[in-house]
């Protein structure tokens, strides 16, 4: 399994070699919806660091210690992280996610990603009940649920992930339309 700072230098390396630079903010949040695609996809987590509902949005602490005083941060910043330590479906997934966002200007980003997470029950329900961590239970279900129906309320942009997904999702619409099916 990957560790974080190897996570975050992917991301800072894959939006440098895009042109794009990189708000600690939008990292941040990068980090949480990998993590969270990750665990729909895969059922796995991306990495083990805890992550917490903060007020502008989530962030995984061991990651801030590298962007505290920063207003952006380069693949440089995290000397410690290793991209070759990612495993072929994780880079593809991290990269749809990235792809999923390239549309808004490097200066807005970490801005417009804290606002799709504020939107999202995770972050709400830990940072709204004084519960800071966001646990990889719920984020599993939550996004789970999103990947099975879109029309639920959210701020996050879903990602591809039928050919590296390991998992299928379905609506209870779908469930109880399978069962009938089957009962013919």
């Amino acid at each position: 399994m990957a560790k974080v700072q190897d996570v975050a230098r992917y991301i800072l390396e894959k939006r440098s070699d895009q042109g794009h630079a990189t708000t600690t903010f939008a990292l941040q949040k990068f980090l949480y919806y990998s993590q969270a695609w990750m665990l729909v996809s895969r059922s796995i987590p991306l990495f083990n660091d805890e992550i917490s509902a903060w007020e502008h949005g989530p962030v995984v602490r061991s990651i801030w210690n590298y962007c505290r005083n920063r207003r952006y941060i380069s693949p440089r910043d995290i000397p410690d992280g290793d991209t070759d330590a990612l495993l072929p479906n994780e880079e593809i997934l991290i990269t749809r996610i990235l792809n999923l966002y390239a549309d808004i200007p490097d200066a807005c980003l970490g801005d417009e990603l804290e606002k799709a997470s504020h939107l999202d029950k995770p972050w709400q329900d830990a940072y709204c009940n004084n519960n800071k961590v966001i646990t990889q239970n719920v984020i599993h279900d939550y996004y789970a649920s999103l990947q099975a129906d879109p029309s639920i309320a959210h701020g996050a942009r879903i990602p591809m992930l039928a050919d590296i997904s390991n998992v299928t999702y379905i609506s209870d619409e779908d469930s109880a339309f399978l069962d009938n099916l089957l009962a013919r």
